[in-house]
């Protein structure tokens, strides 16, 4: 009578894989590898949108520190700011909203943006 076993091969190379039956891949490197691909693209995509907030954020505190209170939005985004990149949002009964960049609140206009403050201490 033969045993037909089936040889189990690494997620990552294809490698027969020897030792402990839930066992996925044959060596720390290949399973590093394959962790690294399943999630490279998504941390590609965080780092992205961190750079586009932390980019907003410095220049909004350019805003802060200098004589401009209202910039057009248009003369920002030449410069690199995003207003569509916010880390925060509130609307209130009034009908006025805030928006946030971490430690930093503004509002806006279609054309403006005004009001620019650093929030108070958060922690």
């Amino acid at each position: 009578m033969t045993d037909k076993k089936e040889t189990r091969r690494c997620l990552n190379c294809g490698s027969p894989i020897t030792g402990r039956s839930d066992k996925l891949f044959c060596c720390g490197r290949c399973k590093n590898e394959w962790h690294n691909k399943m999630t490279g693209s998504e941390k590609r995509r965080r780092e992205k949108v961190f750079g586009i907030l932390w980019r907003n954020y410095k220049i909004l505190e350019l805003m802060l520190e200098g004589e401009e209170h209202t910039p057009e939005i248009a003369t920002l985004a030449e410069n690199g700011f995003r207003p569509d990149f916010i880390t925060g949002y509130q609307r209130f009964r009034t009908g006025r909203e805030e928006f946030r960049c971490f430690d930093i609140t503004y509002n806006k206009t279609e054309a403006r943006l005004y009001n620019i403050r650093r929030a108070p201490e958060l922690l």
